[in-house]
């Protein structure tokens, strides 16, 4: 069964929804939560730790489901990240509720965050490695760039909305945009339930007797590369994220909480809505190797870390999240796309389980890593971020290209 054969529209729709739903929760734990851990009694420090710790989790959750996708399927995996991160995103936001209360100690608060957030990656985690395998699955070599990019355009539009929602319901209270996407991500799962249909290949290597399983190993050579790229990529953004908020109230003397929510998401919509418009529409239109697209990550993230670190405005800070934006425009179907093209149709799901895996290395080292660097000197973390991004920009050009593929994986969708 061949791309072409069965063009799985609807399904690219409810996948790209269900990463659009994800990408929701994400981007409100930078715009409400990160402002508000000075607002709960939490300094920068507690608040990058906590999160650092509950992260730990996303480097074993996500390889497993991504295996499991590989055996049971993409489309129960997906959905149960879907009520996983409703599930994580509910329970965020009443423990937020609790310290603004000050209903509980501080050490309590700490451990109700660090619950939440870890329910939240042991389920939430399966969503992309089901998603990108799903897309692998249903794509032929050539448009595997196009594929890739639409997951990633469907993340950023949900970056968009995210704090579209968190501005448009913040009047119903602080909180209420965080409970609103919880129960969006109920209704994504079961709507996944009912019309998401699993891929046809999955379904046919499954049925098959001697199918070979997946020994992809977390050391493979064949996705060292990317996995390198891409926790590099993840700490220096996890990193910058958790900054933003106070780099705004020191650098540029904002301290209205509202005031410093609103720019901190247009800053980030900003860079959502360039890589929505790069990866959902000109990556849609004009074809680009992945291997090109390697390249160009690099310098463009570095380019738009160093003008963050010498903005003198806030419209020059959001010129530096709108070259991010260029910059992530081309990893996601450059790091994602690359990769799956060197391993084996059956190994596609644990392939980009590791690969979230080193995004979430960024997770674990990015609110210790940035906070920590922000004592020292408040653009440290992108000053840092720019050098370590351009010895990457280097290294993309010793990656070799991925090998010659076979006629039966060419016409492999």
């Amino acid at each position: 069964m061949t791309e072409t054969n069965k063009t799985y529209n609807y399904d690219k729709f409810m996948l790209a929804s269900g990463v659009a739903i994800f990408a929701i929760g994400q981007s409100l734990l930078f715009i409400i939560v990160a402002p508000m851990a000075r607002s709960v009694g939490l300094t920068e420090w507690q608040f990058g730790i906590t999160f650092s710790l509950a992260n730990v989790s996303l480097i074993f959750a996500a390889p497993f489901w991504g295996r499991k996708s590989d055996s049971i399927g993409r489309k129960p995996v997906f959905i149960t990240g879907l009520f996983g991160s409703g599930i994580g995103t509910l329970m965020m936001a009443y423990s937020l509720e609790m310290g603004l209360q000050g209903a509980v100690t501080t050490s309590g608060l700490i451990m109700m965050i660090f619950i939440s957030r870890m329910i939240y990656g042991l389920t939430a985690s399966s969503i992309y490695p089901s998603a990108t395998a799903y897309i692998a699955d249903i794509t032929n070599w050539q448009n595997r760039t196009k594929g890739m990019a639409l997951i990633g355009s469907a993340n950023s539009l949900g970056s968009i909305l995210g704090p579209a929602i968190g501005g448009g319901l913040a009047f119903m209270g602080t909180l209420f945009p965080m409970y609103a996407a919880a129960a969006i991500s109920f209704v994504g799962g079961l709507a996944a339930i009912i019309w998401l249909t699993e891929p046809e290949q999955h379904r046919e290597r499954k049925s098959q007797k001697n199918q070979p399983k997946s020994t992809l190993k977390f050391t493979d050579r064949r996705l060292r590369p990317y996995m390198i790229i891409w926790a590099s990529f993840f700490v220096i953004f996890i990193s910058l994220n958790f900054v933003t908020a106070f780099y705004i109230q020191d650098r540029f003397g904002i301290t209205d909480m509202t005031e410093v929510m609103r720019t901190a998401g247009m800053m980030l919509a900003c860079m959502a809505i360039v890589i929505t418009l790069v990866q959902g529409i000109l990556f849609q239109i004009i074809r680009i190797s992945p291997q090109i697209l390697l390249r160009l990550c690099g310098p463009t993230f570095a380019a738009g870390l160093f003008m963050m670190a010498f903005a003198p405005s806030l419209p020059f800070l959001t010129a530096g999240f709108a070259m991010l934006g260029i910059s992530f425009s081309c990893a996601t179907p450059g790091i994602n796309g690359s990769a799956s093209l060197t391993v084996e149709p059956h190994e596609q799901g644990v392939a980009a389980g590791y690969l979230s895996a080193a995004n979430t290395s960024g997770a674990i080292l990015g609110p210790v890593i940035g906070t920590s660097l922000y004592k020292i000197q408040p653009n440290a973390p992108m000053l840092i971020g720019g050098v370590l991004m351009a010895i990457i920009s280097i290294y993309t050009f010793m990656i070799p290209a991925p090998r010659q593929l076979s006629e039966s994986r060419q016409t492999q969708s």
